[in-house]
């Protein structure tokens, strides 16, 4: 093996070393959180003030907005929120009026995405009090896919220039090449700041005109997109270092910022969020640093061909040995995430995501055909004296560019088309029926899931007429159907955590409405029975 190649096999091997610690070290993500259950429920008549509501998501959330508008149409804006993992505890003002109140909230997801909703109960008797405010805004997703497109040809083409420059090119000299990869690089740091300010949008669900505000930018860098924008600039700055001074130099920053750049792309996003976190983010980072080290080079390559064939042409076969290792582990990357991320082979037709995946392939796979093209007949057609080789090759370059910008632009259209895993799961979180009981003393917040590995279950969290969680002695549930013959179920439930209680193994085979009775055994002297009914779907 050659001195040059050994070094750059040295400088991947260290690379990917340097970067393994970060990626098995940071915090766990999710897919898009849902929510499970609220206390009081959606469409809860009370007696009194609730002194707070509770929401519980599938997964731990960081809240963004909280709102409550209520029955006279006040908006109260300052809520004391405290967060506990999956569950927001949001207190309520004393002085609410009688009539139906709406709690709107947006969360942030551990994948960096915002979701939002509104939970309606009552006081005394339900009002009109007018609609929901949306959940998502739509008005950002353009310029957000738009900002993320040209932060990935910054970076790929920008960063990954520079690394070509340092490893495979440190005798090709031109100052326009420099010149544009510092262009390129800039472009994507001025592209990093405007998407970090459009996430603070779209987290809080506003509009454009909202980035002259602080809240917003504050918002948008609270996610884990704001680690990847800081990991992202600071991929561009060292790119921008290692296009000046010594070769030893220029190889040290070249490799950080390429260390750093499949850092960026690994903090967050629906691939890294995705389980297992080790085998995603390792995944995501290879597979990053594999483009780049393709995209990088194209420029450059084009202009050192056009330039002088005969001196491009050992620079082109080290690229080309290098792209050997590089498409391999990028592509079994992208065979890894793609099983995690799809799921099943039918989302592939099914889903908007599946159907950007097949465009992408194709157009990937029309790049690999362009890839063995310039290897095998192109490359070596170089030495032919007339040039016809070169001018080839350089056109079949000019193609690859043409390629890897639809490329990187199918891909910016992921950050708005949720995975067919984000999308089971939020729908396996919704797939559930539930029923708010409630006396003078007591309330019970009925939660039936259906599906899964216990089968169909209940899960039971009382509170008392204030919604103050309490502790019970004893609950059992009784279901049954008396227009399908069905005799009351009696099961015991069993305490789960610190608030809720839960049923398991239920065998409800008839849809339709139910009659629920809830015993609860408050202490040895006294016990309540709450009644109701709760609709289950096929």
């Amino acid at each position: 093996m050659t001195a040059p190649r050994m070094a750059m096999t040295r400088a991947i091997l260290i690379m990917l070393l340097l970067a393994l610690g970060s990626l098995l070290g940071a915090n766990a993500a999710f897919a898009h959180a849902a929510l499970v259950e609220s206390h009081p429920a959606d469409g809860a008549v009370l007696d009194g003030v609730p002194p707070m509501v509770r929401l519980r998501f599938n997964e731990p959330v960081s809240p963004l907005v909280i709102g409550l508008t209520d029955a006279r149409g006040r908006r109260h804006h300052v809520l004391k929120t405290l967060a506990r993992n999956e569950v927001l505890e949001i207190s309520v003002p004393p002085d609410m009026p009688r009539g139906s109140h709406i709690l709107s909230y947006r969360v942030n997801s551990g994948d960096g995405h915002p979701i939002g909703g509104s939970v309606v109960f009552s006081i005394g008797a339900p009002t009109e009090t007018g609609t929901r405010p949306r959940a998502e805004g739509e008005g950002v997703r353009i310029p957000i896919v738009l900002a993320r497109t040209i932060v990935y040809i910054g970076l790929f083409a920008g960063v990954g220039g520079a690394f070509f420059r340092a490893w495979l090119a440190p005798g090709l000299a031109g100052r326009g090449t420099d010149h544009a990869l510092v262009a390129l690089m800039a472009t994507g740091f001025l592209a990093c700041s405007a998407s970090l300010g459009l996430q603070g949008v779209d987290a809080l669900g506003g509009v454009l005109t909202d980035m002259a505000s602080a809240a917003t930018w504050a918002a948008g860098w609270a996610t884990s997109y704001g680690m990847t924008v800081a990991a992202g600039t600071a991929a561009l700055l060292l790119g921008w270092l290692s296009l000046r001074g010594p070769s030893g130099w220029r190889r040290v920053c070249s490799l950080l910022a390429m260390g750093m750049l499949g850092l960026s792309l690994s903090l967050s996003g629906h691939a890294s969020a995705a389980a297992p976190q080790w085998v995603t983010r390792p995944a995501v980072f290879i597979h990053a640093v594999g483009v780049a080290y393709w995209i990088g080079a194209l420029f450059p390559l084009l202009v050192a061909i056009r330039k002088s064939p005969e001196a491009a042409f050992p620079i082109v076969r080290r690229f080309s040995t290098g792209a050997l290792v590089a498409v391999a582990a990028l592509t079994l990357a992208g065979i890894a995430l793609t099983v995690i991320q799809m799921g099943s082979p039918a989302n592939l037709i099914d889903t908007t995501y599946g159907q950007v995946l097949i465009a992408k392939t194709l157009l990937v796979g029309t790049l690999l055909v362009l890839a063995a093209l310039n290897r095998l007949w192109l490359t070596p057609a170089m030495t032919i004296p007339d040039g016809s080789g070169a001018k080839w090759l350089a056109r079949s370059i000019k193609a690859e560019i043409i390629l890897c910008l639809a490329i990187l632009a199918l891909v910016g259209l992921w950050r708005v088309t949720p995975p067919p895993r984000a999308i089971a799961a939020i729908s396996e979180a919704s797939r559930s029926a539930s029923v708010h009981l409630h006396s003078n003393k007591l309330m019970a917040q009925l939660t039936l899931s259906q599906g899964g590995a216990g089968g169909t279950r209940v899960r039971i969290v009382i509170a008392t007429g204030q919604a103050e969680p309490m502790n019970p002695k004893e609950i059992t549930l009784h279901l049954e159907k008396p227009d399908a013959g069905i005799e009351p179920i009696s099961r015991q439930a069993r305490k789960v955590g610190t608030d809720g209680w839960e049923v398991a193994s239920l065998a409800l085979p008839v849809a339709g409405a139910w009659k629920v009775k809830v015993d609860i055994l408050v202490d040895d002297f006294e016990k309540v029975s709450l009644e109701g009914t709760m609709t289950v779907g096929h």
